[in-house]
């Protein structure tokens, strides 16, 4: 039965050992404490929702706890009691938002001097940091520098690149990332039953896909439906219309139908969803989301229900995939949705249908399913642990650069990594080249090698494009001429 309190603060975790979907960080910070090798600053960085203040309470409460089993708090001491129902005049929690001038943090670094009142540590958690002004962080810079005895930072932000280096270097930092959809819905599962809440496993798992890795989000999504369905059992229909999105079979047909190259039934679903009074920009972004789910099962992983009846190959689906992405960052900027939705709709089909030119091969329309997906060539000697990792965590975070890199052959070269591809890869090489998946990669690489130059060519070479990009550019001219029945001028 829901109180008058929020779900997710009921819900917020208390020990180190509820925090879900940050093992790593969890288990470094309960080690710290075990072992007692604290340190006076800690950058906990990550998207909204993820935990990052409930993980910096709950080391405030470790560090402090009278009674720490294994690095946990005991939450039974005096030191845990008012620190969990945050009344300790010890933990100090700032908006860096609203607290960002350097008035503020002036009167904290006269704060800091004074010793804890109740407990070991005195604790500053400062979440948003990434808001204070520069006069701020240079005023904090000094405290960071000389830290006094007994106190410790906890700084929280959303957006790391924004602090300045002086400061961020002076942390221990901790990237915080967004929680997998079946962890979210896991958890979800166990509130439901503790609450009385009825759901449908259906409802639960559309609910952790449309958090996007915030668990904090999912909670609130998860109270708004038990609000509105009060008794009655939350079905996936029910978040559908409370956020306006379109049916999953809805999306599916549409994808179907560009992958079929199939423009007249592409069409008439838009209209039908336009109709519906649906969010064109709502209605993509559950197209890319599908797109990406077939994608990953098709490179082996996720759940083989999510996959089409009929199968497609792996250049059809990234590319699908990264043509809807481009035409979603379109959408965000022009009024008329609908008909940008509909002429992007039109041009990526010539795109798939170009593809299947240039291709080796790929058919018109849907084939059965391969006995196996492709497999990525096998790397060199020198980079193939490393390489392997890499691709690892590339797909967790964008399967379509991981299916481009999947096509190509590292090898060093000069202190540089360099990724060749074969001829008939040129779609692969120029995706990869672009500015969103190069500057990702190379943050990747320098992940894992270090500061390395890379170089993405060909094994071969390749004959020059221009006469085909001249008749790409001639058909898009074409296909947007018929699309609004006009004519070329000039």
């Amino acid at each position: 039965m829901l109180t008058s309190q929020s779900l997710y603060r009921r819900w917020r975790p208390q020990r180190f050992s509820e925090v879900i979907g940050q093992d790593y960080t969890v288990k470094t910070l309960q080690n710290a404490v075990a072992q007692g090798r604290l340190h006076h600053a800690y950058l906990f960085a990550g998207p909204r929702g993820t935990g990052k203040t409930s993980v910096a309470r709950i080391f405030a409460k470790a560090v402090n706890c009278e009674a720490p089993r294994e690095g946990e708090p005991c939450n039974e001491c005096p030191a845990c009691q008012r620190i969990g129902r945050g009344i300790s005049l010890d933990l100090l929690e700032i908006d860096g938002a609203s607290n960002r001038g350097i008035d503020q943090i002036r009167q904290l670094r006269e704060e800091v001097n004074f010793v804890p009142a109740e407990v070991k540590y005195k604790v500053y958690i400062i979440d948003e940091v990434h808001m204070l002004t520069n006069e701020a962080f240079n005023a904090l810079l000094k405290t960071l520098e000389e830290p006094p005895r007994r106190v410790i930072f906890i700084f929280a932000t959303t957006e790391p690149h924004k602090l300045p280096p002086t400061v961020a270097s002076r942390c221990q930092a901790f990237e915080f990332k967004n929680i997998p959809p079946e962890l979210i819905a896991r958890k979800l599962q166990e509130i439901s039953k503790a609450e009385g809440i009825k759901v449908s496993p259906q409802a639960l798992r559309a609910i952790a896909r449309r958090a996007k890795g915030s668990f904090r989000d999912a909670e609130v999504l998860l109270e708004q439906l038990a609000s509105y369905k009060s008794e009655a059992r939350i079905e996936e229909e029910d978040l559908l219309q409370l956020l306006g999105l379109p049916r999953e079979e809805v999306l599916a047909e549409y994808l179907r139908a560009c992958l079929a190259r199939d423009a007249s039934a592409a069409l008439e679903i838009i209209a039908r969803v336009s109709e519906a009074g649906k969010d064109p920009e709502l209605f993509l972004e559950g197209a890319v989301e599908l797109c990406r789910d077939w994608l990953i099962a098709r490179l082996g992983k996720g759940e083989e229900s999510a996959l089409p009846e009929l199968e497609f190959s792996n250049d059809e689906l990234v590319f699908l995939s990264d043509r809807l992405l481009e035409l979603k960052r379109e959408l965000r900027f022009l009024l008329d949705k609908r008909i940008v939705l509909e002429v992007g709709t039109l041009r990526i089909i010539e795109g798939l249908k170009g593809l299947e030119r240039k291709g080796s091969g790929n058919p018109a329309r849907p084939r059965a399913k391969p006995e196996q997906a492709p497999q990525p060539p096998a790397p060199p000697a020198e980079p193939d642990e490393k390489w392997r990792l890499m691709l690892e965590e590339i797909k967790q975070e964008r399967v379509a650069v991981y299916a481009f890199l999947a096509e190509g052959r590292p090898s060093f070269r000069e202190g540089r990594l360099c990724i060749e591809y074969g001829p008939d890869y040129r779609f692969h090489k120029e995706s990869l080249e672009k500015a969103e998946n190069r500057s990702f990669l190379l943050e990747m690489v320098r992940k894992f090698y270090g500061d390395l130059a890379v170089e993405i060519g060909f094994a071969a070479h390749a004959p020059a494009g221009a006469d085909q990009k001249k008749t790409q550019l001639r058909q898009k001219v074409e296909l947007i001429k018929r699309s609004f029945h006009g004519r070329l001028v000039g």
